[in-house]
């Protein structure tokens, strides 16, 4: 039996896609019209609204372009990329327009509501007319049949990380998330030794993965918690409390719409309060980064290269930690999955491909720019690869191909014949858009700060590079590889995240010696090379990865590089095997994929702290660990907070290097970091403290030493002497002088 594939709505007929349209947008204009009257539906405004904002733009536009036939993944995949950026430029063109008719408040939810209505019934109109031919797809349904039995176990994942950090915050029990991380870790083995999980489940495996993951940190606490985001809510709550954006406001993060546009949309339209858009909608969008690199992996070489790729990706910590609190590179990274996608997508017709690749392009760029400069910089070195071979001499390359022995034929040129370069996807041209397109909007949007920002760490990396090369004062990834574990299990750790690049730099140097065997697409395998230096850049160039921080840069590399891990590991146990027949007898070694599978599963179980944690071996978690200074605060730390920014006044807040965050978003203009010298408190200042800083009677110091941060504990008395308490709740307390 089949049913309609909702996920496949653009490949179903005219009639029966325009009626289940127009009833899911009925069944959503009624359900905010009655919580408008005071008939509240729980959950319902919240979940349809969400349906409807994030999937159905981008289904019409993919049908207005007569795009059918792409399958489930994909078509889910790239309605959610044209959705989003839809909504990005719904709102630009609103909060420009709008006041200019004389609507002072465009977002406000009456007039972003009937403009998104109605721009979706302008692509609904574009969509049946452009697409009037189309007859319906007979794959386009949904066969029902008894599920695996593995499917309702990865379902039920997320479920397992919300119910556990409740009981987390609620009662500081954390089983619940502890046995979460043993599930995942299992699923891993499992996958490896081919039991229990088939091949048809690992796209729901890869997605429920992810987001369990994202789900068990995002979800600490009532409030946000980590670090640049706080900054983020403020420059959210900045458009949603006078109803409209002022891109004059000289911050870089200002200028990213995936802030300042989504969010307040997802807040008006959903009726969430910002921190929860943040906690809980954006970790739904974000888990579809691994699920868009596992089927664009699984294109080039197979499903189970593909899961463990994406395994490796989501299981380093980077990814549920650090980007928990980027809400910005969270979707800047989701366009730069869909563009990879794009990318590696032969299939798909040259005008169809540029059109979706230069659209994600943009969404990227207006989304965060540290990553849209990564892109960018690594775009024209992996293109000069690519046409190099086809403007040197003959001679010379034979040449070069005779010293490089293996390399019968140029590594990155197309697999079958020559005629396939037509259908090269990484073309000057469109470097040369995304280029423009990046100076325009960095320099004139947001007082032209984020250009500024990039002109600045290459004047400081050009003016240190050949004086302070490898200098761990200077260079942040070279800090981390030389400095001193603090215990033999974290340095354990450290020999795991080395061996993991270890196995990258096999992996591409089997790719370009066996490209008969591993058929990277050329376009892939350039740009990856290219992310490979940049690593190799982290622990060499001075200022260069402590401009983004060396977690976040290699993170971004691995969006790329991971699923080179896995083809180095299956390269290395072949080498190993072939050689040493007995290898193979010894318990998890049977197969590339059990070495693989129990090696990852080490390496989710070191960077999730859960090892920390059974031994308490200074702890690392987020999640698992609840004492310790982290980034996540309580209710009455936030309620101080809004109390002491609400007076109004301009005097200078002195708060440690921890609550600093927290005060970041609420007003960063008058914030001070506590000095090391309590005596250098100007008078006439107030002086925030937290919970940790009451219960420890500590504060954070913290010193900035070229590329690295130096913290350091003091005792927090020294600087509340002659100082008068103005407010204590029993969880923050603020001092003036």
């Amino acid at each position: 039996m089949h049913l309609p594939n909702p996920l496949q709505m653009n490949d179903w007929d005219n009639k029966t896609f325009f009626w289940a349209f127009q009833a899911l947008q009925l069944a959503f204009v009624g359900v905010v019209c009655l919580d408008l009257i005071g008939y509240y539906i729980p959950i319902a405004r919240e979940v349809l609204a969400f349906i409807y904002l994030t999937f159905l733009p981008g289904i019409l536009v993919l049908k207005a372009l007569r795009l059918h036939d792409l399958g489930t993944i994909e078509t889910a995949l790239y309605s959610v990329g044209l959705s989003l950026a839809v909504l990005m430029i719904t709102g630009l063109f609103a909060n420009t327009a709008y006041p200019l008719l004389g609507y002072a408040r465009p977002f406000s939810f009456e007039i972003l509501f009937l403009t998104i209505v109605g721009v979706v019934q302008v692509l609904l109109y574009l969509a049946l007319t452009r697409d009037r031919e189309h007859a319906g797809a007979s794959h386009a349904g949904l066969e029902v049949s008894v599920p695996p039995p593995a499917a309702p176990f990865l379902a039920l994942l997320p479920f397992f990380a919300i119910v556990g950090t409740y009981i987390r915050n609620e009662y500081h029990m954390v089983t619940l998330l502890f046995l979460l991380l043993v599930l995942i870790a299992v699923i891993g083995l499992a996958v490896g030794f081919d039991r229990l999980i088939p091949a048809s489940c690992y796209p729901l495996a890869v997605y429920t993965i992810a987001l369990s993951l994202l789900y068990h940190t995002s979800l600490i606490s009532e409030y946000i918690w980590g670090y640049d985001i706080h900054h983020e809510l403020h420059l959210a709550n900045n458009v949603l409390m006078p109803g409209i954006w002022d891109m004059t406001i000289p911050y870089n993060t200002n200028a990213m719409l995936s802030v300042v546009m989504l969010v307040p949309t997802y807040s008006l339209i959903c009726d969430l309060d910002p921190v929860w858009v943040f906690k809980i909608l954006y970790p739904l969008l974000f888990a579809l980064v691994p699920l868009g690199l596992y089927r664009a992996i699984e294109k080039q070489t197979n499903s189970k290269i593909g899961f463990f790729s994406v395994f490796f990706f989501v299981s380093f910590f980077t990814f549920y930690t650090e980007m928990i609190s980027l809400a910005r590179q969270q979707i800047a990274e989701l366009f730069l999955a869909l563009t990879v996608l794009a990318m590696v997508d032969k299939s798909m017709d040259r005008g169809r491909r540029t059109f979706l690749m230069v659209t994600f392009g943009f969404a990227m760029i207006v989304s965060h720019y540290g990553l849209s400069y990564i892109y960018l910089f690594s775009l024209i070195p992996a293109w000069l690869l690519l046409i190099l071979p086809d403007y040197l001499p003959s001679g010379i390359l034979e040449r070069l191909r005779g010293m490089a022995g293996a390399l019968v034929r140029d590594p990155l040129a197309p697999q079958e014949t020559a005629s396939r370069s037509g259908l090269r996807t990484l073309v000057l041209p469109y470097i040369l858009v995304f280029a423009v397109l990046t100076y325009l909007w960095y320099s004139t949007v947001a007082e032209g700060t984020a250009f500024a920002t990039i002109a600045g760490i290459g004047d400081k990396i050009i003016s240190t590079l050949f004086a302070e090369s490898f200098n761990p004062a200077t260079v942040q990834g070279m800090h981390i590889l030389t400095s001193q574990s603090v215990t033999p299990l974290h340095s354990l750790a450290k020999i795991v995240h080395i061996a993991t690049q270890g196995l990258i730099a096999v992996g591409l140097f089997a790719t370009l010696t066996r490209r008969d065997r591993w058929r990277i697409e050329p376009e892939y395998l350039a740009v990856s090379l290219v992310f490979f230096l940049i690593n190799i850049a982290g622990i060499a160039v001075p200022f260069f990865a402590s401009s983004l921080n060396t977690s976040r840069l290699y993170h971004i590399t691995l969006i790329l590089l991971a699923p080179f891990a896995i083809i180095g590991g299956i390269a290395l146990y072949e080498t190993v095997a072939g050689r040493i027949r007995a290898a193979t007898a010894l318990p998890l070694m049977g197969t590339a994929f059990q070495a693989l599978s129990a090696f990852f599963v080490v390496f989710l179980l070191f960077n999730t702290g859960l090892i920390y944690q059974v031994t308490d071996d200074s702890p690392t978690s987020m999640a698992l660990e609840t004492s310790g200074d982290k980034p996540v605060f309580n209710g009455k730390e936030v309620q101080g907070a809004r109390w002491l920014l609400s007076e109004g006044n301009e005097r200078p807040i002195y708060v440690d290097g921890t609550r600093w965050w927290l005060l970041l978003g609420f007003n960063p203009d008058h914030q001070r970091y506590l000095p090391a010298n309590a005596s250098l408190v100007e008078p006439g200042s107030y002086l925030y403290f937290g919970t940790y800083n009451l219960v420890r009677d500590s504060v954070r110091i913290e010193v900035q030493e070229h590329a690295v941060t130096a913290a350091d504990y003091t005792d927090a008395g020294r600087f509340t002497r002659n100082q008068n308490r103005i407010y204590d709740n029993a969880g923050s307390v603020v001092y003036y002088r």
